[in-house]
């Protein structure tokens, strides 16, 4: 009986021990099996790494990647040539990247994940920076397009039309006042020609000043700020346009808030609305100009409404370029120059403020400038 005993211990023994040596067998395949796959992947991984990092180091254009903790994991060669060293990767970005800009804009990223583009100076050249989330890993691609040429460019022209209009200045107020002078000397039928000249002369007069007012918008840094009621330039604006405004027949209507103050130039805004009311009252035939203001997100909205001609819907997204006019024989007819509504823009600009536009074909157009709300004075 024992004997039987010991060999049915015996048999299962062996029977456990081919079991466990089969099995550790088969986790000693699938390991090496799995270490073969790791080895291929981890190869695979790196292959398609340096190819991505061939890719990159062939644009022409800096690109880096900013991880979250906000240390630079790549960066291409055009990033080390305009870092000016090799010895880029594995530093903090502000290290190379000091642009207050540059610096906002990933820190904008690691809070929100929302790409962004900025216009940004990095040593002496200006760039486009793209800057976008990477997946749910933190990091930040970073791309810059060099514009510092075309950027250059742009001032050229903008110092020749400003100069250019400066010396224009002085010759055309010297014929102006030959003209008037003409003017009291000539025949009845001599004085229509006058009267033709001086309408031209006073057209590039206007034409000059709007190209230097809009010079020094540009050029505008530290301009003298100071507590505005929106309820006073408005009722100054409209006395200067009350002649047209009778002589068109035309009825405005005004629902000025009583917390309507902002803090911004006095004159700048003056200009603002003059061009505004200037461009209602010379596009409105007959009907009405309504001028309110409606106050949201800390931000006072002045709504200058007319029934006038209307803009075509194409136009209106290059409304506020430089000497574009939707109607050039209105325009000539009425004097515009094409600059009102880039001044215009300037100037809200420069009060950091936003402005749109709605209109159609014979439906009149709607005006919102929108500037930040100051407290009113006690």
């Amino acid at each position: 009986m024992n004997n039987i005993i010991l060999f049915i211990v015996s048999a299962v023994s062996t029977l456990l021990a081919i079991f466990f040596y089969l099995r550790v067998k088969r986790l000693k395949n699938l390991s090496d099996k799995l270490s073969r796959q790791s080895i291929a992947l981890s190869k695979a991984n790196e292959e398609s790494q340096k190819k991505t990092e061939g890719i990159m180091d062939s644009f022409s254009s800096p690109v880096l990647i900013i991880d979250k903790a906000g240390l630079i994991s790549f960066a291409n060669k055009e990033t080390k040539k305009l870092s000016g060293t090799q010895d880029v990767e594995g530093n903090n970005y502000i290290k190379f990247f000091k642009d207050a800009e540059f610096i906002d804009a990933i820190q904008h990223i690691h809070k929100d994940s929302v790409p962004v583009e900025k216009e940004i100076s990095l040593n002496g050249q200006t760039f486009i920076a793209s800057f976008s989330p990477s997946g749910s890993s933190g990091d930040v691609f970073v791309s810059l397009r060099d514009i510092t040429a075309e950027r250059e460019l742009e001032k050229i022209k903008k110092d020749l039309v400003t100069n250019m209009s400066h010396e224009l200045k002085t010759p055309l107020t010297a014929i102006k006042g030959y003209i008037e002078t003409l003017g009291e000397e000539v025949s009845p039928e001599q004085k229509k020609y006058i009267d033709v000249i001086r309408k031209n002369t006073d057209r590039l007069i206007n034409i000059v000043n709007d190209i230097l007012s809009l010079s020094e918008l540009e050029k505008a840094k530290n301009i003298e700020f100071a507590q505005i009621d929106i309820k006073e330039v408005i009722d100054a604006v409209l006395k200067i346009f009350d002649g047209k405004i009778h002589e068109k027949n035309l009825t405005v209507r005004t629902d000025i808030e009583e917390n309507r103050y902002i803090t911004g130039n006095r004159f700048k805004i003056e200009e603002l609305f003059i061009n505004l009311i200037d461009n209602a009252v010379r596009y409105t035939d007959k009907g009405f100009i309504t001028i309110k203001t409606f106050r949201s997100n800390n931000s006072l909205h002045i709504s200058i409404k007319d029934t006038g001609i209307g803009i075509p819907e194409k136009s209106l997204p290059r409304i506020f370029e430089r000497f574009y006019v939707v109607d050039r024989s209105r325009s000539r007819e009425t004097g515009g120059t094409g600059l009102g509504l880039s001044i215009v823009k300037h100037i809200v600009m420069l009060h950091k403020g936003t402005i749109d536009i709605k209109s159609s074909i014979d439906s009149g157009t709607e005006v919102i400038v929108s500037l930040p709300l100051s407290a009113k004075p006690s």
